[in-house]
């Protein structure tokens, strides 16, 4: 009888040994996933724009101008959830990432001098696929992860990948230009549009593969422009001969006001998050802080440099502030407590 006493809780004690703990659930709705997505899309979009502006023959696209539009992309993850498929637990969600209206209008009237005959909505809708899709300016897909807490999130498959592939379709086209060099002449974008348009529909030239436009095939260089069709109407060409005209009317007043807006929202936007940062972590940073903010006055007069009108001066130095500092404003949320 004594030893049945002693052995009854010795082997309760192995059979709650034996029990294994049920697991964690995961923090899917863990808001650092959208950071993460965020920040591996932006800088997708930021290597597609210097990669395809550095191999361009002709110089038609502004990188800057891209990378200001992909930081002003809006995000969003809703109906994050815990799943299984073939034996593994991970979470899923659905992506939405909205191209502002103006941006993706802009970027429909300039796809004729990127992407030929082939329509803008083509050249996207050949980026999509599988979890993606591309609709009125909304970018919707159906994302599968692993979240960390002191790493970056783990995907599950390459939707998010996809998802930069086709928003780098959508918006390198926003990219070019408002003046554009054709046969040595300075033409506006606008009229560039329809001097090509109107010379391919004369000689109906072989179209270009999305695909050889998208790696940046730049082995045709210069002699791949159209030239200008006999009896077209004139356009309004800026003469090389009138170079002090020619420097004043690079950009409209139109655009260098929306590029002072959106310089304006993101000065606004990274003052607010600063002064919401905990005050030691302020300390912390103020060195990083000071030296970030001296290298953007260098690099962005150095950007304004490359214009000798005034108005495409600040133009180009307020696509570049704005850009480095809705860079470092992603940069800076990796410290908040929101």
């Amino acid at each position: 009888m004594y030893r049945k006493l002693i052995a009854l809780p010795f082997a309760l004690l192995l059979a709650a040994c034996g029990r294994e703990e049920p697991p964690k659930a995961l923090e899917c709705a863990n808001p650092a996933v959208l950071q993460d997505i965020r920040g591996n899309i932006q800088e997708t979009l930021t290597q597609e724009a210097r990669s395809f502006a550095r191999e361009d023959g002709r110089q038609f696209v502004d990188a800057d101008k891209i990378i200001a539009a992909a930081y002003g992309l809006a995000f969003s993850l809703e109906h994050a959830s815990e799943t299984q498929e073939g034996g593994r637990t991970f979470c899923i969600a659905d992506l939405n990432i909205t191209v502002p209206s103006e941006t993706l209008a802009d970027a429909e009237a300039n796809s004729p001098l990127l992407y030929g005959e082939t329509s803008f909505a083509d050249i996207v809708r050949q980026k999509t696929g599988g979890n993606v899709a591309f609709k009125d300016g909304v970018l919707t897909a159906v994302v599968r992860f692993l979240p960390a807490k002191d790493a970056q999130t783990a995907f599950i498959d390459n939707t998010v990948g996809m998802a930069a592939q086709t928003l780098s379709a959508a918006l390198l086209p926003y990219g070019v230009k408002s003046i554009v060099m054709i046969d040595g002449k300075a033409v506006k974008k606008e009229d560039a549009v329809r001097i090509l348009s109107g010379k391919a529909r004369e000689e109906e030239p072989s179209k270009p593969t999305p695909e050889d436009i998208l790696e940046h095939n730049a082995a045709a260089g210069d002699a791949g422009v159209p030239q200008a069709a006999e009896g077209a109407p004139e356009p309004e060409i800026l003469h090389p001969d009138d170079s002090e005209r020619a420097n004043t009317v690079t950009v409209s007043q139109g655009e260098v006001e929306e590029a002072r807006v959106q310089n304006q929202r993101a000065e606004s936007e990274i003052t607010k998050l600063w002064g919401g940062l905990d005050t030691d972590v302020q300390k912390e940073l103020v060195g990083e802080q000071r030296k970030w903010a001296q290298e953007k006055i260098s690099n962005c007069r150095q950007a304004a440099a490359q214009a000798d009108g005034k108005e495409y001066a600040e133009y180009l130095k307020l696509q570049c502030d704005t850009r480095m500092t809705r860079e470092r404003i992603q940069y800076l949320r990796g410290y908040s407590i929101d």
